[in-house]
């Protein structure tokens, strides 16, 4: 299911919890929306280290299942598994569940590591009770990236996402996906960037410098030498300390409706 593996389980650790502390206001706005504390059995696709399962037991009294492909990540969910969770190693593209099993299937940033995105929706589409809810809550589209202004380091990393097999426009195929799996479909953008484009410049260079080790594995085998790295480090933190940088990944939800046959 899963592409090519970049990070450590520890370092997935440390992303995914982050990503689900960054994300947890716009995600409960979508939860709320597909009224997830009336849902009694929930599926979470791709959940990972379990950040954001937990999240989402904190909403429900439901029965919660996460799944993930990755073994290793599992071992950092386990510590969840209790009467209300259960974690289980499994195959979206081969779900281990009968159909209509489900009244909420949910996944995160889930798509864009798949080959076969529309036999993972469709089997996502199997599980879901009628009248049930598919709900993909953030699917991002690397290949609509925006950057200003626009470094030689930024088709750089877009190669290499390429190389290492994800899909760079996952985000504007999720309304065909989930129309095609026969789902009533509404998308919709992710905009809370925008919030924390605010934040002030000191806590930006911070980010930067702390996450600037993996940027530079990358050049590094892309043949740029530690001259060239150097030079793109101190231009980027240039721009970040005058508040001068924008760069934004459109990010797409969608919420499916599985009606009754």
């Amino acid at each position: 299911m899963s592409k090519q593996d970049i990070h450590t389980p520890e370092r997935w650790a440390e992303i995914l919890k982050k990503q689900a502390d960054f994300t947890k206001k716009y995600r409960h706005n979508l939860y709320e929306k597909v009224d997830i504390k009336s849902k009694k059995a929930i599926l979470d696709i791709g959940c990972g280290t379990g950040a954001v399962t937990e999240d989402i037991a904190s909403l429900t009294d439901g029965y919660i299942t996460g799944i993930d492909f990755d073994d290793k990540k599992l071992e950092y969910a386990k510590p969840l598994v209790s009467e209300s969770i259960r974690i289980l190693q499994a195959d979206v593209l081969q779900l281990p569940f009968k159909d209509l099993t489900f009244d909420l299937v949910v996944f995160n940033i889930v798509l864009t590591h798949i080959n076969q995105q529309q036999k993972a929706v469709n089997e996502m589409v199997r599980v879901t009770c009628e009248n049930g809810i598919v709900l993909a809550t953030m699917e991002p589209d690397y290949a609509g990236i925006l950057n200003y202004p626009e470094s030689k380091a930024s088709p750089v990393f877009r190669k290499d996402f390429e190389e290492i097999g994800v899909e760079m426009q996952t985000g504007r195929k999720l309304k065909y996906f989930f129309r095609k799996a026969g789902l009533e479909t509404e998308i919709g953008l992710y905009t809370d960037y925008f919030e924390a484009a605010k934040e002030d410049s000191e806590k930006k260079v911070e980010e930067f410098l702390k996450h600037f080790g993996r940027s530079e594995e990358v050049l590094a085998k892309h043949g740029w030498t530690g001259e060239q790295i150097e030079e793109y480090k101190q231009e980027q933190l240039e721009l970040i300390k005058n508040d001068l940088a924008f760069s934004f990944c459109p990010c797409f939800y969608a919420i499916g409706k599985k009606s009754v046959s």
